[in-house]
């Protein structure tokens, strides 16, 4: 017996059972509040970033794998013809749109493995590392409330990684990278168990971390005085972390008395991990999570790391459950050395095309609970990777999806000859879900190509 067959009710759900957890689901949010507030408000704009490492293959024009394995369709417009390596999105092409020609002035120069830090900031890195809020972050900061979680940071590696080898796409309002959760079980725990103290004990851990922490502030705020300025830089990064914890402890607060939602745990594959044998149930575990996390409106902003930009971490193994044999860094690098390695690597590009459009097909096939249409059209998703060949960062491989009911016009192949910043495509996204803003870090202006 297979691995996933063990799991019917889950693969169920995986082909389209969505509309099987919408009763109790219905019936959660009218008892918590939620559907009646969505009577009042304008109906939830929702922002999934998926973020895969190295680029894609691109065999250059003439080889016998330009045609039909070159990441990128050949032609420009409505009429373009999808490549093998994208053949698995065919049935959304309503849906989505495909994007070239964008990258980040300040990083094109300057990409080794740590682009995924400054993917959705664009931060300059030349003078040294720096960083500012993620555009994902601007957007929770928006609604910070309304849902029980601001925002969900994910990643097949989990935590921050490091700053030279980052773990997370999300970054804070004061430029420190975000720990992403990575294991399924842990991830449906956060979102869904309910502590098992009760309300009151919670209540009262919640006083006592907050008290320790005002004490911990006030002692950190007489010691600030006392230091050299070199010191500061460190104990600003424990101020940072305090500011996030306190902001935690609020959130928790104001959401003691609002219940999770019911959701059923058998629904999932939490013994799924990225390995040789399970990584293709481990990735359609995480976008199960995302799915129902967005569903339940436990958060309306997610980001997901399927790997590192390196050859560590846990996503690198992720071809071998493609049935390749090399992991996805040695991919990358020897695609053009390698007898047939433009396809091999296409091949892997068009197995993340395939976990993508099962996540497009369970979000267009769910009725949006808060509102019209279908979870899709009430959700942008955005798709790439900062480099388009391996650490080259120019061009990247962007796929752009849902968005219908938020303004977002799909259909067709964009091709953009001068190279065009990046944080032009995320201030426009930025704009579509409410975002009142004419300008994210190094924008020029937003792309009308995409707007209805």
């Amino acid at each position: 017996m297979s691995h996933s067959s063990r799991h019917p009710r889950r693969k169920a759900l995986q082909f389209g059972l969505a509309g099987m957890a919408l009763p109790p689901l219905a019936s959660m949010m009218a008892a918590s509040g939620v559907a009646r507030a969505a009577t009042t408000e304008k109906p939830p704009a929702r922002l999934v970033t998926i973020f895969f490492p190295n680029g894609v293959s691109l065999p250059p024009a003439g080889h016998r794998s330009f045609q039909d394995w070159h990441w990128f369709p050949h032609n420009p417009g409505p009429d373009y013809v999808m490549t093998q390596t994208l053949q698995p999105l065919a049935d959304h092409r309503r849906d989505i749109s495909i994007l070239s020609g964008f990258s980040h002035p300040h990083l094109r120069s300057n990409i080794t493995h740590s682009c995924s830090a400054q993917f959705l900031t664009g931060e300059d890195q030349s003078k040294g590392y720096r960083n500012s809020i993620s555009y994902d972050q601007v957007f929770a900061a928006e609604i910070d409330g309304k849902t029980r979680f601001s925002s969900l940071a994910l990643s097949t590696s989990g935590g921050t990684g490091s700053l030279g080898r980052p773990a997370t796409l999300s970054v804070n309002r004061d430029g420190a990278l975000i720990p992403a959760m990575s294991d399924p079980r842990q991830i449906f725990d956060r979102l869904f168990v309910v502590d098992p103290r009760g309300v009151k004990a919670r209540s009262r851990a919640i006083a006592r971390d907050r008290s320790i922490l005002d004490q911990v502030s006030s002692r950190v705020s007489r010691l600030d005085r006392t230091l050299a300025a070199a010191d500061r830089s460190h104990l600003d990064l424990y101020l940072t972390a305090t500011r996030t914890l306190e902001r935690q402890l609020e959130r928790a607060n104001d959401w003691l008395n609002i219940p999770k939602p019911e959701v059923d745990p058998g629904l999932f594959d939490f013994n799924a991990e990225p390995t040789r044998e399970l990584g293709t149930n481990y990735m359609r575990t995480m976008f199960d999570l995302i799915h129902m996390a967005l569903l339940t409106d436990s958060t309306r902003v997610v980001t997901y790391q399927t790997a590192m930009e390196n050859a560590g971490g846990r996503g690198n193994q992720l071809p071998y459950a493609a049935g390749l044999s090399l992991h996805h860094h040695q991919l990358s690098h020897s695609a053009a050395r390698d007898e047939g390695g433009w396809e091999r690597w296409a091949k892997f590009d068009q197995y993340l095309a395939e976990r993508l459009s099962e996540f497009l097909t369970k979000m267009a096939q769910t009725p949006d609970p808060l509102a019209e249409g279908s979870l899709l059209d009430n959700t942008i998703v955005l798709y790439g990777c900062g480099t388009s060949k391996t650490h080259v960062g120019r061009n990247y491989p962007l796929i752009l999806a849902g968005g219908k009911n938020l303004g977002l016009k799909h259909g067709a192949f964009h091709r953009f000859e001068q190279e065009r910043p990046f944080n032009d495509l995320l201030l426009t996204l930025l704009q579509r879900v409410g975002i009142e803003t004419e300008s994210f870090v190094d924008s020029e202006a937003v792309v009308d190509q995409i707007l209805t």
